[in-house]
């Protein structure tokens, strides 16, 4: 007779899967423009069409994902963003990363200047010539 449950409840533990906390793919792609991504999430929607309008989660760092130079958040602030894709209402990097993107992807981009801020920035937020870090989820399409 057991005393605890605990012994068996750890020995069935080892039998069951572990979720998969690794990136969809191990290594990012890189375009002929100079993006990169990295789907950490790979969605099984509709990818958006240009003019539609996409709502996305976001996160932005300076200097690569684990700097702790967070710049801007959906996530933090708990609002959806909301723009039309293709359109040129977000940086040109964003752009290209979500129109191949499907609902329900989370992808991770290296955007460079010359698709982001170029060599101008935006005074006391990004530096002229930056390369920014993004972790984009698409969550829906209107």
């Amino acid at each position: 007779m057991l005393t605890s449950p605990v012994p068996i409840l750890l020995a069935l533990a080892s039998f069951l899967p572990i979720a998969n906390t690794a990136p969809v793919s191990e290594s990012f792609v890189a375009t002929g423009t100079g993006l990169k991504y990295q789907d950490l999430v790979e969605g099984s929607g509709a990818s958006p069409v240009r003019g539609q309008r996409v709502n996305v989660h976001y996160t932005g760092w300076l200097n690569n994902f684990e700097s702790g130079q967070k710049f801007d958040s959906s996530r933090d602030r708990g609002q959806v963003f909301s723009f039309d894709a293709g359109m040129g209402r977000v940086i040109k990097g964003w752009d290209e990363a979500i129109m191949n993107m499907k609902t329900g992807t989370r992808r991770r981009l290296v955007i460079p200047a010359s698709l982001a801020y170029g060599p101008n920035g935006i005074p006391g937020v990004i530096p002229g010539g930056a390369t920014l870090y993004f972790d984009v989820e698409l969550l829906g399409i209107e």
